[in-house]
This record gives structure tokens, sequence and C-alpha cells, in this order.
């Protein structure tokens, strides 16, 4: 079953991989493929659950030229959501890609909510 890889928002890539990580968009494109073809959870990644901690975000580590990149992401049935593509950096910017890719999924889901008829 394939599924439908999204961004919220629009920005999410290439602009943010363009932008914080461009040496990991090959990596990345490869990983969207993986992830339309198997879901959520695609043999040879290692898939984090971040819990409600973290807004039930959903995280894949990719280790690109002695870095890791970090993709949050969330899924939805047959859509899978991104919603943060960054660089692992220090704590206080790690924190901050947490924030905002959790306020990102609260924006997505009031906006899915608001578009689904009563």
């Amino acid at each position: 079953m394939p599924y439908a890889v999204l961004q919220w928002p629009a920005t999410v890539y290439p602009g943010e991989v363009d932008a914080e990580c461009p040496e990991a968009k090959p990596a990345i494109l490869v990983l969207l493929q993986r992830l339309r073809a198997a879901g959520p959870s695609p043999d040879g990644y290692a898939v984090k659950t971040l819990g409600s901690g973290l807004g039930g975000l959903w995280q894949i580590n990719l280790k690109i030229e002695k870095r890791q990149v970090r993709i949050l992401y969330a899924p939805y049935g047959e859509k899978i959501v991104l919603f943060r593509i960054h660089k692992k950096s220090s704590s206080q910017e790690q924190e901050q890609a947490y924030d905002m890719a959790q306020k990102r999924k609260r924006e997505y889901e009031a906006k899915s909510r608001k578009a689904k008829p009563s």
C-alpha cells in the first residue's frame, strides 16, 4: 500500500534541507521514497516514537558526513506528514527544533479538523 508523504508547512522539504543540511538531500530523498513504499517504519532505519511528552512525534536519524540529521514526522493512517528536518546540534537548538515540530503538528491537526465536514 503506497503512503502519501506530505509536509507542514511547505517549507520543510526541500527548504529546510537546503538551508541546514544540503549534503543530506540525496539520503533524505531515498528515505522519502522508502516512507512512501513501506510506511512510517521502513526497514533499515532506526525509528523512534517520541511519545506524548514530545507531542506524539516520530523521529528518524540519518548519519551524513559524521553528523546526524533528524527527521521529525507523524503518521496519520495512509499519510505521513513531515514537520521538521534539521541537523542535530546543541541541546538548546535541539529543544527549539522539537518545539517547532510540535507547534507545526498542532497547526496541521487543527487545519485537518476544520477541513473535515461535521
